[in-house]
């Protein structure tokens, strides 16, 4: 798969610009000359090989040369030109240069400064960013381990920085929309990247064999991953896909091999072929109701699964080889509970020994708390990160709802979707809690607590059973005269009230 990467981004690569051959020497560059037109390119002195111009530390391009008595123009910088000239530090381009092939600099590790002289009618390299910049479409065409990309670029272009092996972070400010492909293919050396919610595209392998990358964020303006974007940035470990992006494309985190969890958002309908395959730390994916379609080898080699969980209530129509080398055995499947039988029945899911209702997944936690008395229950919770609402459902030991309270972000009671009313809602320090009254006495009951984010994504279920206590018999006994007494909880502890007096559940008069 590295091949197929590297050899179609050289094809792409060379579709763009004229190869000629090795040109000829005058003073330190070769050159192609055009005795017809008397133009001079600039060319590389070994086509592909690690030695061209081995030595070269500066490149002051002039604007014309002579050979054989005979001046020509120098218009334009060849395909490839100073590819892997290590030893380059600096680059001086003229203003009769019009023209630059795709790659002239790349693998230029050593490279720090790039010039274009004032006056050139098709580039520049305005407020000194140590770049090459496209004048009339805004587009970074070329940049160095130095460059500062200014705010009025609108594109970075295809293979800009590709290869650049030096460069260790990268700010790219708001006015850039697009970011073209193999833009910083095998920046072996980038760490971080900060991408502006003003783009929108990512570009084929833009960031493919980014070894040092550890995590990104990429804008919610960002509607497609390209081909191969991510694939084989081994050192990513965490990404965040926003709930814009409808398409992650073929490979986009091929063999990104330390990232060990991914979400899905479910504004994504489709996930292409290779997009997660060789993804060997991977242990958890989530697969939103959204997606329709799951491309072959999608998840294949991921061979640290142990869940996946698929929203969908209509299994996607996959192939086998979607979970290739997933052991089925270990790896659990949570789908919706309405849906197992369609699962266990679908090519491909089948396959999964274990497919379980997504309700059954339970998170332990010990601030998850349920103290109750005869007839409420008072529930404690911890607040989950990225959680926009919280599910309160209490279900009696047949299954039937007894309530269904839904709590926003900051633990505030919004909606009573079913049954019982509650009351004495407060907020703690420690996480949110909530009384219910008006339950059974000596009754079982089950509570789940669903929290989700502000798309309805489930980020976490936490499930356990309660028991009401039962109703002392000394209670009984506080019911003189026809009034029949009332239980209340006031400050946490139970209290009976009867003609205006209370007493303990024991039947004791409380001043």
């Amino acid at each position: 798969m590295r091949q197929k990467l590297f050899t179609l981004f050289l094809v792409l690569a060379t579709s763009v610009g004229t190869i000629f051959a090795d040109g000829t020497k005058i003073g330190d560059l070769y050159y192609n000359l055009d005795a017809g037109n008397l133009t001079a390119e600039v060319t590389y002195q070994e086509r592909w090989s690690d030695n061209n111009y081995s030595g070269l530390t500066s490149a002051n391009i002039p604007s014309s040369v002579t050979y054989n008595s005979q001046t020509y123009s120098v218009t334009s910088i060849g395909y490839a030109a100073f590819r892997a000239c290590s030893s380059l530090t600096s680059v001086t381009i003229p203003n009769s240069v019009t023209s630059i092939g795709v790659g002239a600099f790349w693998e230029c590790s050593g490279l720090t400064s790039i010039i274009v002289e004032s006056g050139n009618s098709m580039y520049d390299s305005r407020d000194n960013c140590n770049a090459i910049i496209e004048t009339s479409t805004n587009t970074l065409i070329a940049g160095c381990q130095n460059t500062v990309i200014p705010n009025s670029v609108t594109s970075i272009g295809s293979a800009a920085f590709q290869y650049c092996r030096s460069l260790t972070s990268v700010t790219i400010p708001s006015s850039v929309t697009s970011i073209g492909g193999a833009a910083f293919y095998s920046c072996s050396s980038l760490t971080s990247v900060t991408i502006p919610n003003s783009v929108t595209s990512i570009g084929e392998v833009a960031f493919a064999f980014c070894t040092s990358l550890t995590s990104i964020d990429i804008p919610s303006s960002v509607t497609s991953i390209g081909w191969g974007a991510f694939s084989s940035c081994s050192s990513l470990t965490s990404i965040t896909i926003p709930n814009s992006v409808t398409l992650i494309g073929q490979s986009a985190f091929y063999d990104c091999t330390s990232l060990a969890s991914v979400t899905i958002p479910n504004s994504v309908t489709s996930i292409e072929e290779y997009a997660f395959a060789g993804c060997s730390s991977l242990t958890s994916v989530t697969i939103p109701n959204s997606v329709t379609s799951i491309g072959e080898y999608a998840f294949q080699d991921c061979s640290s699964l142990t869940s996946v969980y698929n929203y969908a209530t209509t299994p996607q129509a996959i192939n086998c080889n979607v979970f290739e080398e997933v052991n089925k055995n270990t790896c659990t499947l949570y789908v919706p509970e309405e849906s197992i039988e369609l699962y266990r029945a679908a090519n491909g899911w089948k396959e999964f020994e274990n497919i379980l209702p997504i309700a059954a997944e339970v998170v332990e936690t010990e601030s998850t708390t349920v103290e109750t008395s005869e007839t409420t229950a008072e529930i404690t919770w911890p607040e989950v990160s990225g959680a926009y609402t919280y599910e309160l459902t209490i279900r009696d030991k047949n299954g039937n709802i007894v309530c269904t309270l839904i709590f926003n972000a900051n633990g505030q009671l919004t909606q009573i979707a079913f049954g019982t009313p509650a009351r004495d809602h407060s907020i703690q320090t420690s996480g949110f809690s909530f009384t219910v009254t008006s339950l059974e006495a000596g009754t079982s009951y089950d509570l789940t607590i669903t929290a989700k984010d502000e798309n309805g994504e489930v980020l976490q279920t936490t499930t356990q059973s309660f028991t009401t206590a039962d109703v002392p018999s000394a209670v009984e006994n506080v019911t003189t005269g026809d009034t029949r007494p009332r239980k209340q909880m006031i400050n946490g502890q139970l209290i009976i009230i009867r003609d205006g007096r209370t007493y303990t559940v024991q039947g004791q008069p409380l001043q």
